[in-house]
């Protein structure tokens, strides 16, 4: 999208944040409205019958078995690791809490994801208010309980 000259368009503070960190980094970085997930995210691989409903769609669709997916209790909050996104969670300019992902596989190393990580937590700070902080999970340290 960005190489082929479109623009971004603004949703509010917090995804042109993440968005320039994203474009900046060249990692993935996405979130969800936290007042609207339901119960714990779990990242898992699809077994194909999840519920899925599209950023800005009403149709109702499955990921593919094997697919990696973000999910809550209800369903899924995003596809193909961090990339395509639900409506039900998206933020808008009404979004007070927010969950972001930063996504680091390889050849991405943990240092630049922490690097990432500190300047995501410093821009919101700066321009948004409000409290924020970031975890590091790995198969070492799979979960973390946010409050």
């Amino acid at each position: 999208m960005i190489l082929k000259g479109t623009s971004i368009r603004h949703i509010n503070k917090i995804v042109d944040i993440y968005n320039y960190v994203s474009i900046k980094h060249i990692i993935p970085v996405g979130g969800d409205d936290a007042d609207r997930v339901e119960g714990d995210i779990i990242l898992k691989f699809a077994n194909g019958t999840e519920k899925f409903i599209g950023l800005g769609s009403q149709e109702l669709k499955n990921p593919r078995s094997g697919e990696v997916i973000y999910l809550d209790d209800k369903e899924v909050l995003c596809r193909r690791w961090n990339w395509r996104e639900c409506d039900k969670t998206k933020m808008t300019e009404d979004t007070k809490n927010v969950l972001l992902v930063i996504e680091g596989l390889p050849p991405v190393t943990k240092e630049k994801i922490e690097e990432a990580a500190k300047e995501l937590v410093s821009l919101i700070a700066k321009f948004c208010g409000g409290e924020a902080s970031y975890y590091l999970l790995n198969k070492n340290n799979s979960e973390i309980e946010v409050i």
